[in-house]
């Protein structure tokens, strides 16, 4: 029992730490810093985002899915189609794969959003968080 509740001790005293972290950096402030960090640091390669035929399909330059966990369309509607969407997969509680977060669809990216859409079944529930919109999938 003593051990059980010094693991129990142990668990609140490093959730109140990252909660004391949490609070010290702005809304957003450390979520950038540290997407920052990965790109200079290139410890998540944006390769497929920064080829020149993708450029243009982000909204924002300095807001790229990572190689490792991007959304890859394979559903082609014509021969200009390629499996580049500016949307990551997010872990959910019980898969890796649960959520996907992209960012709105550009005017000349419209296709390609529907087509993920389609592609993936996914049913759209609008929420945003700060500047981020998610889109809810169920598989």
């Amino acid at each position: 029992m003593e051990q059980q509740a010094q693991i129990l001790k142990s668990f609140l005293t490093d959730l109140e730490r990252q909660e004391t972290v949490a609070e010290e950096a702005p809304n957003g402030i450390r979520l950038k810093s540290q997407s920052t960090k990965y790109r200079t640091d290139k410890t998540y390669p944006s390769k497929t985002a920064e080829k020149q035929e993708n450029i243009k399909k982000n909204r924002y330059k300095d807001i790229l899915p990572f190689d490792h966990s991007r959304v890859k369309l394979t559903l082609v509607t014509s021969k200009n189609d390629t499996d580049y969407i500016n949307a990551s997969f997010l872990k959910g509680v019980s898969d890796s794969r649960a959520y996907i977060a992209t960012q709105g669809p550009l005017p000349h990216t419209v296709v390609d959003f529907l087509r993920m859409l389609w592609e993936y079944k996914i049913e759209v529930r609008p929420t945003c968080y700060l500047t981020f919109c998610y889109a809810c999938m169920s598989f």
